[in-house]
C-alpha cells in the first residue's frame, strides 16, 4: 500500500510540468557553475560590455566614447553593478552569472515554442536538447549578449504565435527589445509581418491592429534609439543594419578594397563549414531526418518557422563573408535544431515499445556528449596562466609583441591598481601597447619597427602560429645574444610555456 502511495506522488511529481522545468534548469545551473570561472577575467566583447555597465552605473547616463551598438545588455547590467558595489573580479563574475541565469530562463519560452509543435514530453525533449547544448552551456558563462538576444527572440516568437491580441501585441515590445540587444534583430521584423498578414489577411482590422502593434514596437525601441543618437550619432540599428547592405553591395561591383572585406565565396564555404560544427556533437544525428519531416509536413507554421530561420542566417552569412569564422552567429537558431531534431526524436520514439527506456537514454546521452565536449574546449588551467603571464609582462612594460588569443589578458591587467575604475576605460585598457610581429617577414625588420615603438622586451611561446622568426627564437634562444631572457614559465612549473627577453638594441647593432 505504501509502495502504491509512493508510486502515485512520484507519478504526479514527474506528470508536473513545472516541476519537471524546475529539474531541468536546476540540472542547467548545476552544469553552468562547475564550468563558470570564478577567477578569470572577462576578455574580448565581454570587456567592453563591462566598462560600458561600469561607466554607465557610475554616470548615471550612456557614456561617451563608445561605437558599439549593441547596449542593451550592459545597459540591463549598470543597476547591479551600481547596487552592489564591489572590485572588477566580483563585479565580473556578477556578469557572467547574470547571463547564466538569463540563459536559463530561456527554458520557459522554448518549452511553449516546442509546444506549438509537439505534446508536452517531446517540448520537454527539445529543452533539454537546447539547454544543455555544449556551446550554449560556455557562451553562458562568457558574460556576453548572445543568452538574453536568445531569450528575447524567442519569446517574441511564442507571443506572436499565440491566439491572444493582447500576446500578438505584447510581441512587438519584446522585438523591439530583441532589435536592441543585437541589431541584426531588426530583421524579424520582416518575417513577423509577411506572417501576420498571411494568418489574418489584410481586412481593415488586422491592419489596425499590425499598426497598434508596430507604434508599439516604435514606443520602445525610440527611446534608446535617441540616446544612442546623442551619444555615438547613429541610432545602432537601422544605420548599421544599412551599412553592412552598403558593404555587400559594393563587393558586387567587385573593388579591390572591397574584395578584401567582402567575398561571397568564401562565406558560403565559411558557412558550410560553421553550420556543421555547429550541429556536433547533439544535433548532428538528427537534422537531416528532421527537416525531411519538416518539409514534409505541409502547413502554414512549418513554412513559418522556415521563413523565419533563414531571416536568422542573414546575419550569419554577412559574417562569414567577412571572413569572420565564430559559431555565435548561429545561436539564434539552435532553438530551431532543437525543435527541427525533435520531428526525428518523435520517429525513434514512436517505433518502439521501450519508449521510456529511448527517453532515459537519450537524455542521459544528450548531457554525457554535452560534458565530453565541454571538457575536451574548455582548459581554465591555461587561462589562469595566460592571466599570470600578462601580470608579467605588466611588470616590466608597457609595449610588447602580440601574443593572441592569451593576450587579450593585457587589456585587465592593472584593474587591481584602480578601487575606482569607472570611466577610466581609456586608461587601464590602452596601458599596454601591443605590436604585430606577424606583419614583418623577418626578425630584423620586425625590431628595426619597434625600436621606433620603444619596444623593451619580446614574448615568445609555444604556438605554433607565431612567425617563423618568433618560433625559432623559442626553439634556439642561444643563437640571440642579443635577447636577455628575463622569465621562463617553466621555472613556475606552468604548461604554458612562454619566455620574456629584454632586447639590447646596442648588442644587436654590434
Amino acid at each position: 500500500m505504501d509502495h502504491q502511495k509512493i508510486s502515485k506522488k512520484s507519478h504526479k511529481i514527474f506528470s508536473n510540468t513545472s516541476v519537471l522545468l524546475v529539474f531541468i534548469a536546476i540540472g542547467a545551473l548545476v552544469i553552468r557553475l562547475y564550468y563558470l570561472p570564478y577567477n578569470i577575467p572577462i576578455s574580448l566583447d565581454g570587456l567592453l560590455y563591462f566598462w560600458y555597465a561600469t561607466d554607465t552605473s557610475s554616470l548615471g547616463h550612456l557614456p561617451q566614447g563608445y561605437t558599439f551598438p549593441n547596449n542593451l545588455w550592459p545597459l540591463f547590467l549598470s543597476p547591479f553593478f551600481y547596487a552592489i558595489k564591489s572590485d572588477f573580479l566580483n563585479l565580473m563574475f556578477l556578469q557572467r552569472l547574470l547571463s547564466v541565469l538569463i540563459s536559463i530562463a530561456t527554458i520557459i519560452p522554448l518549452y511553449f515554442f516546442c509546444k506549438r509543435f509537439f505534446d508536452r514530453n517531446y517540448a520537454l525533449i527539445g529543452v533539454i536538447l537546447f539547454i544543455f547544448e555544449p556551446r550554449i552551456v560556455q557562451n553562458s558563462t562568457l558574460g556576453l549578449t548572445e543568452p538574453l538576444f536568445i531569450l528575447l527572440g524567442i519569446t517574441t516568437l511564442v507571443l506572436f504565435f499565440s491566439s491572444k491580441t493582447s500576446y500578438q501585441c505584447f510581441s512587438f515590445a519584446t522585438l523591439a527589445l530583441f532589435s536592441l540587444t543585437r541589431y541584426e534583430g531588426l530583421l524579424l521584423l520582416v518575417p513577423i509581418t509577411v506572417i501576420y498578414f498571411i494568418r489574418f489577411g489584410k481586412k481593415r482590422d488586422s491592419i489596425f491592429r499590425y499598426l497598434l502593434m508596430l507604434t508599439i514596437f516604435i514606443l520602445v525601441i525610440t527611446p534608446i534609439a535617441y540616446l544612442r543618437i546623442e551619444t555615438t550619432g547613429k541610432d545602432g540599428l537601422t544605420s548599421h543594419v544599412l551599412s553592412g547592405a552598403e558593404v555587400a553591395s559594393d563587393n558586387i561591383i567587385k573593388t579591390d578594397e572591397t574584395v578584401k572585406k567582402f567575398s561571397v565565396f568564401n562565406g558560403i564555404i565559411i558557412f558550410g563549414k560553421m553550420i556543421g560544427w555547429s550541429t556536433i556533437p547533439i544535433f548532428l544525428l538528427f537534422i537531416p531526418f528532421g527537416l525531411y519531416k519538416v518539409f514534409t509536413y505541409r502547413n502554414v507554421m512549418n513554412y513559418s518557422i522556415i521563413f523565419i530561420g533563414l531571416v536568422f542566417l542573414v546575419p550569419a552569412a554577412y559574417a562569414y563573408s567577412r571572413n569572420i569564422e565564430e559559431v555565435k552567429y548561429l545561436f539564434i537558431i539552435f532553438p530551431f535544431f532543437s525543435l527541427i531534431s525533435l520531428f526525428t526524436i518523435r520517429a525513434l520514439i514512436e517505433k518502439t515499445k521501450q519508449r521510456n527506456y529511448i527517453v532515459f537514454i537519450l537524455i542521459c546521452g544528450i548531457i554525457f556528449s554535452s560534458v565530453l565536449f565541454l571538457n575536451w574546449k574548455t582548459d581554465y588551467e591555461h587561462e589562469i596562466e595566460a592571466v599570470k603571464i600578462a601580470e608579467e609582462v605588466a611588470k616590466r612594460t608597457s609595449v610588447i609583441n602580440d601574443y593572441h588569443p592569451e593576450s587579450v589578458y593585457l587589456r585587465t591587467v592593472g584593474f587591481s591598481d584602480h578601487q575606482d575604475f569607472a570611466g577610466k576605460r581609456e586608461i587601464i585598457h590602452n596601458k599596454i601597447k601591443i605590436l604585430f610581429a606577424e606583419r614583418f617577414d623577418s626578425l630584423k625588420s620586425f625590431l628595426d619597427y619597434a625600436k621606433q615603438e620603444k619596444l623593451g622586451f619580446l614574448l615568445v611561446d609555444e604556438q605554433k602560429s607565431r612567425p617563423e622568426f618568433l618560433r625559432d627564437i623559442f626553439e634556439n634562444e642561444n643563437r640571440y645574444p642579443f635577447l636577455i631572457k628575463e622569465y621562463d614559465s617553466k621555472e613556475h612549473e606552468f604548461k604554458y610555456h612562454v619566455k620574456i627577453f629584454r632586447i639590447n638594441y646596442e648588442s644587436l647593432n654590434e
